[in-house]
């Protein structure tokens, strides 16, 4: 019996007319993954950029309206499928080592675990977090679907361009939360922060390996996203 391959779970950054047209995908990503703007009667996906830009444009205006008591000024960006793009692959692990840092680093009096964490189901930082009835940016922010190159405070629940509820965050406040993780927790080098990255990680490793990993990945494609002023969107 073959072994059951790891969930996927990666950052891309880079327009959404990009992600939507599955113009990005390789063996390690989803590949097949179908684009979610079809009709649910005629399932046709809509892949063709011109299309997509154009849906996008319309979509991206509709969220400025919903953000507009945060905004000093309408979302913008350059779409299309010019701009470059990343992708960080972070993995179940990773993910999970980065939301669970961000919990932990909230609630500092609970104990952290000491090794590899496969799920997180349960887990007190977590629930605690969850259950805060003060909203915190540092977690507000991590626990987003898709963050806009522009700032404003916390999540805000909205619809993504194909119709599904999520969270929307800021990449600006995403980096001071990022910046702060790192001095509370390590104060670790850029250099550090790119080993961290290229770890494959096992069931055998530490927690702190885990935290680390989803940390630096978060962190590199952040930091991609800010230097091309373009959303960055969780990928699963």
């Amino acid at each position: 019996m073959s072994a059951t391959p790891p969930m996927i779970v990666e950052l891309f950054v880079g327009t959404l007319t990009r992600y939507y047209s599955t113009d990005w995908q390789d063996g390690r990503t989803r590949a097949g993954f179908p684009s979610p703007f079809g009709n649910k009667v005629t399932p046709h996906a809509v892949t063709d950029p011109v299309e997509l830009q154009g849906a996008i444009a319309e979509w991206r205006d509709n969220a400025s309206l919903k953000l507009e008591a945060h905004l000093k000024q309408p979302l913008n960006w350059q779409e299309g499928m010019l701009p470059p793009y990343f992708v960080g692959e972070l993995g179940l692990a990773g993910y999970g080592g980065a939301i669970l840092l961000a919990a932990y680093t909230n609630h500092a009096h609970l104990p952290r675990p000491v090794m590899f964490m496969q799920t997180w189901a349960g887990d007190p930082a977590i629930e605690a977090s969850m259950k805060a009835e003060k909203k915190d940016a540092l977690w507000e922010v991590m626990n987003c679907g898709i963050w806009f190159p522009d700032e404003f405070a916390f999540g805000i629940g909205l619809k993504d361009p194909s119709g599904t509820p999520l969270k929307a965050g800021s990449i600006e406040l995403l980096w001071k939360a990022l910046e702060y993780l790192n001095e509370t927790n390590w104060g670790a080098s850029a250099d550090d922060i790119a080993t961290w990255r290229t770890r494959d990680l096992g069931d055998g490793d530490s927690f702190e390996s885990q935290a680390q990993f989803g940390f630096a990945v978060f962190h590199e494609s952040c930091r991609l996203a800010r230097e091309n002023r373009l959303p960055m969107k969780l990928h699963y």
